[in-house]
């Protein structure tokens, strides 16, 4: 399943209300408008346990074939809250729009790669190919199951500008 378009086909891309960029021309999910600080709310929620596992917080769809991308509560939970042998947080509290456009990036120009078993791997270079981003996908849900950036850590906004 190709994620690569003409435009990236991220929900959040209310950036402009934020006074980043042009808006994206992408569907968003149904019932989503989102923007910065509605995705800081849903966050909030999440990690205050006040939201089940399953609520989506962002989301994507390709617009050439429909198919949806849901990046979830699970998720953000799992990101926060397991130190992944590292000692640090995938922390996308770091810079949220930053977070927003690098997840973007990932899930629709990430190049797949073998994962874990049920799992793919996107992979999006930035830097030239000296840094990455990834984003690991479930096969079956479509689900993105964790997102982190390589070289170093939360780097949101290296990977959201390219730097």
């Amino acid at each position: 399943m190709a994620w690569r378009g003409r435009i990236p086909a991220v929900v959040v891309a209310v950036l402009v209300a934020a006074g980043i960029g042009t808006p994206a021309e992408a569907d968003p999910l149904p019932g989503f408008d989102l923007d910065p600080d509605q995705l800081a709310e849903r966050m909030d929620t999440c990690l205050a346990y006040m939201a089940g596992e399953q609520e989506i917080l962002m989301g994507w769809r390709n617009l050439r074939d429909g198919t949806e991308r849901h990046w979830r509560c699970s998720s953000l939970r799992h990101m926060m809250l397991d130190d992944h042998g590292t000692g640090e947080a995938h922390d996308p509290y770091v810079d949220i729009v930053a977070f927003m456009r690098c997840a973007d990036k990932v899930v629709s120009y990430g190049f797949p790669r073998r994962g874990d078993p049920g799992n793919t791997v996107l992979h999006y270079q930035y830097n030239g190919t000296s840094k990455s981003a990834l984003a690991v996908v479930n096969h079956v849900t479509g689900d993105v199951v964790t997102m982190y950036t390589t070289n170093p850590g939360n780097d949101w906004a290296g990977c959201a500008n390219g730097l």
